[in-house]
């Protein structure tokens, strides 16, 4: 097993990550990757894995395809031993991967009425997968050999089209997220450009400050401050991408003050939002 700790923010530099882990007790914060797919498949424990609005127990085989920019998590709920591959790839990898017949990317799309696909491996693709990724890792793990940038892009272009021939599960997992949690991201995501307080949000809820903030910190991993934060620069990148200025951006997105804008943004982001806007 190679144990990888991912960044808390989900920020990933390299093009390509692979992990094949094994651990008693996993519980990470809600994060995203901007630039990156993830392909998360479930061996062995008891895990549920989350994204903003649902919360699915996990089964063996499940392969969960993660477009990129959605919040995920994956917590266990025992220490029970917790067997999982996770793999990141970078977007336009698989777009330079990919050819006019054959999009590698379709496993990672989604409709609007979902955040990511949940496939189900049998256990002959299961073998297949893991065989695959197990070799890939030892691949990553000596970049510089002869050879291994070859065998990278045939081991990537295998997996995705493996994984582009699984089929969703039929009868998806139950949702198991708690209605009060779900009822707060959705107020929180739809109020982006208001008063987002602490203060605010317990009025809203008729619901005490340091109660709402341990309820939420409990379940998704992060304050409810620091989600709002990355909510609102994460919706400036739309903004600025899409061609609004800076301070259009700052001001739709909630921030206010121009200056703690650019210096959150610098922060999260690595580069100013006029840098990010050309």
């Amino acid at each position: 097993m190679n144990i990888i700790d991912m960044p808390a923010d989900g920020t990933i530099n390299e093009d390509v990550v692979c992990a094949h882990n094994q651990s008693r007790y996993h519980d990470t914060p809600f994060h995203q990757h901007s630039n990156h797919y993830e392909l998360y498949l479930f061996l062995a424990g008891n895990a549920t894995f989350w994204t903003r609005a649902s919360a699915y127990p996990m089964k063996r085989g499940y392969l969960v395809a993660i477009p990129n920019g959605h919040w995920h998590r994956a917590v266990t709920n025992d220490d029970s031993l917790y067997e999982r591959i996770f793999l990141n790839i970078r977007t336009n990898l698989v777009k330079d991967f990919s050819t006019f017949d054959t999009d590698l990317s379709t496993c990672f799309k989604v409709d609007k009425s979902k955040e990511i696909n949940i496939l189900k491996l049998n256990e002959t693709d299961l073998s297949e997968f893991v065989s695959l990724c197990d070799k890939l890792i030892a691949v990553l793990d000596q970049p510089t050999a002869f050879g291994n940038d070859i065998r990278e892009r045939i081991l990537l272009s295998d997996i995705l089209l493996l994984i582009n021939q699984v089929d969703n599960i039929t009868n998806q997992p139950q949702n198991i997220i708690p209605a009060l949690l779900q009822n707060m991201i959705r107020f929180i995501d739809t109020n982006l450009a208001n008063d987002l307080s602490l203060s605010a949000i317990s009025q809203h809820f008729y619901l005490n400050q340091s109660y709402l903030n341990r309820y939420f910190k409990r379940y998704m991993g992060l304050s409810i401050h620091k989600y709002i934060s990355e909510s609102r620069i994460n919706q400036a990148k739309i903004l600025l991408k899409a061609g609004k200025s800076v301070t259009d951006a700052c001001n739709q997105c909630g921030f206010g003050n121009y200056s703690n804008f650019i210096r959150a943004f610098t922060r999260y982001v690595g580069i100013s939002p006029g840098k990010y806007k050309k």
